[in-house]
């Protein structure tokens, strides 16, 4: 029972660390789908965009076949996996417990209510890092929510130096 406790104490810690850590200009960051893709300019476009799409998913359009201990590739994502990065998404699912029960602006997000979705031998498509829109906050529950914002790959490493989560959310809202 004792190292039970100190187990999910030290991946709560982790998690509070990665909340309490992230810099605004960090949570925008996002690195894309294929590593050889050209650097966008800073130069304002000129050309219309086309509409971003919009997505309502479940944590299983999320999952993707990857061996359990085997360490993340980038190549395991699937084409429907990488065709969400940069767009809209809303979610199902619940906030992983932490420290901070209120006034919470950014939180780890997880498939299910377990506690068992982020850290060491965690799937890692089961954990999504959201950061709310600035301005925004709410406040831990039991039940589940729905959040909605841009949906991003970016892979978090723990400070076992694995991939702990590579889906991010930001600007997002509670819905």
């Amino acid at each position: 029972m004792k190292n039970k406790f100190t187990v999910i104490l030290l991946l709560a810690s982790v998690g509070f660390t990665w909340l309490a850590n992230q810099t605004p200009a960090e949570a925008q960051q996002t690195t894309t789908a294929s590593p050889k893709s050209p650097v966008k300019s800073a130069a304002p476009q000129t050309k219309p965009q086309p509409a971003k799409k919009k997505f309502d998913l479940t944590f299983d359009d999320l999952k993707f076949e990857m061996e359990k201990g085997s360490p993340f590739n980038r190549k395991l994502l699937t084409p429907k996996i990488n065709g969400y990065h940069n767009s809209t998404v809303k979610l199902r699912g619940y906030i992983r417990p932490s420290f901070t029960q209120s006034g919470l602006s950014k939180f780890i997000f997880v498939r299910d209510n377990k506690e068992c979705c982020f850290g060491p031998g965690a799937a890692i498509f089961d954990c999504v890092l959201v950061r709310l829109e600035a301005g925004l906050e709410t406040d831990f529950t039991v039940r589940p929510i729905s959040i909605e914002g841009k949906f991003s790959l970016k892979e978090y490493k723990g400070p076992d130096g694995n991939v702990w989560s590579i889906y991010r959310m930001t600007d997002a809202k509670v819905k």
